[in-house]
């Protein structure tokens, strides 16, 4: 198994949607950081090189992208938070001896409610961030 079966969707269920969400905005949020070191890197050019990149974040293209990092810095957060829970046994149903076919996570009434609630929250949390930041 490699990067590919990221990519394949046959098959796949929300625990596996949030699986593959978690690492694209893992990427994402890193090649962001990457960038905004670039970026602040900048200042030493001078303070004419650093009001160009300002000028950048006060269009409407460059509000929408720092929405869509919040966006993904929610995410990221509560499902990371959802791992840990599943990691320290808070989320998991009673252990038993597994029989094909699987059972997938989402069936423990526990794990159905977080998810609905990152969910809530989520949208809550990029609700606010839009009207800020827009």
């Amino acid at each position: 198994m490699g990067t590919s079966e990221w990519f394949k969707v046959r098959g796949w269920n929300i625990e596996r949607l949030l699986f593959a969400l978690h690492r694209i905005t893992g990427w994402g949020l890193t090649a962001f950081i990457v960038l905004h070191v670039l970026f602040v890197h900048q200042v030493t050019y001078g303070e004419r090189a650093w009001n160009s990149l300002l000028s950048l974040d006060s269009t409407f293209l460059g509000r929408v992208v720092l929405l869509l990092v919040v966006v993904a810095l929610i995410f990221h957060g509560l499902n990371g938070v959802r791992i840990m829970l599943i990691e320290f046994g808070y989320l998991l149903t009673e252990p038993k001896e597994q029989e094909y076919p699987y059972q997938v996570w989402l069936k423990n009434r526990r794990h159905r409610g977080y998810v609905l609630f990152m969910g809530i929250l989520g949208i809550f949390l990029t609700i606010v961030a839009g009207v800020i930041l827009l």
